[in-house]
């Protein structure tokens, strides 16, 4: 497999990723969600009543930090330029190094903010308190997705409107696509 150009998204849950993995999908970019990757694993593997960030942790104990990246890198074809939206820690940018040239971004929201966001998203393995998003921010970041945010190539303030925020991400994507 020859390089490829990789845009590796990460961000807190909420941040608005998957908004940016919208416009690059809209652009004909192929978005790897890498959640829903480990999703696939989890259903088939997971213990009884085991949450998915603890599958997630326990995946990366047995098979080492990169491996929610080694599973997403299987998923690529032949696409020239692949999005990857969900970097959780170094260790996957360095997975994903080895495949193609990384231009990371990261995409940033307050915390209240983000917290609305996810109350309202509802999605099945979203927690619905303030306490337990808190929590989940907190493994996130022991994770180490606060080191993938610290050194990215780009980092897009998710904090106003959807419109200003594709308008921004528009604006990125310009320069670097």
């Amino acid at each position: 497999m020859s390089l490829i150009k990789i845009i590796a998204i990460t961000g807190m849950p909420g941040s608005g990723k998957g908004e940016l993995a919208k416009l690059l999908r809209e652009k004909g970019i192929k978005v790897i969600t890498m959640s829903d990757v480990l999703r696939e694993k989890y259903y088939k593997e997971a213990k009884e009543g085991e949450r998915l960030m603890d599958f997630a942790k326990r995946i990366r104990e047995l098979y080492g930090k990169g491996a929610v990246a080694k599973l997403c890198i299987e998923k690529i074809g032949k696409e020239e330029i692949v999005a990857f939206d969900g970097v959780r820690n170094w260790e996957e940018i360095e997975e994903f190094k080895k495949i193609g040239n990384v231009t990371i971004i990261a995409v940033h929201s307050p915390p209240k903010l983000r917290y609305e966001r996810l109350l309202k998203r509802g999605r099945k393995d979203d927690t619905l308190t303030v306490e337990g998003l808190m929590k989940r921010d907190w493994e996130e970041l022991e994770m180490g997705i606060g080191n993938v945010i610290a050194l990215a190539d780009y980092i897009l303030i998710n904090d106003s409107t959807i419109e200003e925020f594709k308008s921004k991400a528009e604006e990125l994507l310009k320069r670097i696509l």
